[in-house]
């Protein structure tokens, strides 16, 4: 591990020679983050595998610490909770020494190739990790070993949150019972702290199980989208994103100020109904677990999922929208007779695309606005394979940077200009589509 260590080091101490990072080129400064990325992964891995060491010799304990967690956070500088995912990291990943004295492998081989190559993060490392102890109760060492492969061999490609939905989804595929015993517990968990503070603030602490969180995000996202801010004049798009940018509250004053209108607005309309409110955010469910209740559902911008008796409750007092034929008589494919997508298009792509598509973006489907992959004006249609959600900022990259997104089979694939890479190579786009049913519906 250590002389893999210094290979990145090495290359980039070749590279810096006495330079500055201003005396470097666009190519020469990517190419520095990338090997010091590598290196910081391949020392993550490092570290890992000594605080095992030092946890297996009891070694905290002598130099008065409380465990071996406090040890590693401070002779490391870390924080507490990165030092408790090293150590558990690191002996998951150790080799094993039988009683006869024979070296054996360690208990999680995928996880500890991940790390050695420098491929893997310690923070990757400890999601997969916690979503191969989760599934361990229902499946036998080989298919464990086979989820735990596919897992670290996706992680390079997947942002910290989407690797977190894909490993939250693995327990869907093994756990006879289901995602509704997982509900009702989170459910139990759930709930509302209010402290008022010394200096006259009330701060509240919310923990919301799925469904509670869907409903909460979807309307204070409608509230605060860049693009759905208050307009007071007919100035030019220009002109209102630097009215939106000017804005002095920062986004969580924004978030409560939606969440306050969002409250004042019931209120107004409070017609002593209880539960009158019919459910507007985006579920996704297979047909059959809609039919049948058993299965599980997804809530449109929230990780954990819901089960299909869940969704079938909010089907109650919601509308039912096909996913992928639309709504007679709105069409999802317009061709050249429209410019801009339709409500029921808008749907559609929700759905496909879970939000912006740019590679390591997180904004939801209310933040993005429907892009054409081809210009319409260059001649492209207004239909589903042409059209793709991005947020504004990564909508602006693609249609003034050179930057080319395009269909491979079912895979969208993100083409980088020449100016940053010679070579053009594609990079990954989209979001993971794990566990998504080829039938579903919108509710």
């Amino acid at each position: 591990m250590s002389a893999e260590l210094l290979e990145p080091v090495a290359a980039l101490a070749s590279m810096l020679d006495g330079r500055s990072a201003e005396s470097l080129g666009d190519a020469e400064l990517v190419r520095a983050l990338d090997l010091m990325g590598e290196a910081r992964h391949r020392w993550e891995g490092l570290t890992a595998g000594v605080a095992n060491e030092a946890a297996r010799r009891d070694i905290a304990l002598r130099e008065g610490y409380r465990g071996d967690a406090d040890l590693v956070a401070d002779r490391c500088g870390v924080d507490v909770d990165e030092a408790r995912t090293l150590c558990r990291v690191g002996a998951a990943v150790a080799p094993r020494v039988a009683m006869s004295g024979e070296v054996l492998d360690p208990l999680h081989p995928p996880i500890a190739e991940g790390l050695a190559s420098g491929t893997l993060t310690i923070g990757q490392a400890g999601i997969i990790l916690g979503a191969i102890e989760r599934i361990e109760p229902f499946v036998d060492v080989e298919r464990r070993m086979e989820f735990e492969r596919v897992l670290v061999d996706q992680a390079p490609d997947l942002s910290r949150r989407q690797l977190v939905r894909v490993a939250r989804r693995l327990l869907d595929h093994v756990d006879p019972d289901g995602a509704e015993p997982r509900e009702d517990l989170l459910r139990a968990r759930s709930g509302i702290r209010i402290v008022h503070t010394a200096d006259g603030l009330v701060r509240w602490i919310v923990t919301m199980h799925p469904e509670a969180a869907g409903i909460l995000t979807a309307a204070v996202d409608a509230r605060t989208a860049p693009r759905r801010q208050p307009r007071f004049s007919e100035e030019s798009e220009v002109d209102v994103d630097l009215a939106v940018e000017a804005d002095p509250r920062t986004l969580g004053q924004r978030k409560l100020d939606a969440l306050v209108d969002v409250v004042r607005l019931g209120l107004a309309h409070d017609e002593g109904t209880v539960a009158g409110a019919p459910v507007t955010m985006l579920v996704t469910v297979g047909l059959d677990e809609l039919r049948s209740g058993l299965g599980t559902a997804q809530i449109a911008g929230v990780d954990e999922p819901i089960s299909a008796a869940t969704a079938r409750r909010l089907a109650c007092d919601a509308r039912i929208l096909p996913a992928v034929m639309g709504s007679s008589p709105e069409p999802l494919d317009l061709g050249r007779e429209e410019r801009l997508f339709s409500r029921a298009q808008r749907r559609a792509l929700a759905l496909r695309d879970g939000g912006c598509v740019w590679p390591g973006c997180d904004a939801p489907p209310g933040w993005c606005e429907v892009a054409h992959l081809l210009a319409w004006y260059l001649g492209g249609a207004t239909d589903l394979r042409n059209g793709v959600l991005m947020c504004p900022f990564h909508h602006r990259r693609h249609d003034q940077d050179g930057w080319q997104l395009e269909w491979r089979g079912d895979d969208l694939v993100l083409i980088p200009p020449a100016h940053l890479d010679r070579e053009r190579r594609p990079r990954r786009a989209g979001r993971a589509r794990a566990g998504r049913p080829r039938e579903a519906v919108m509710l």
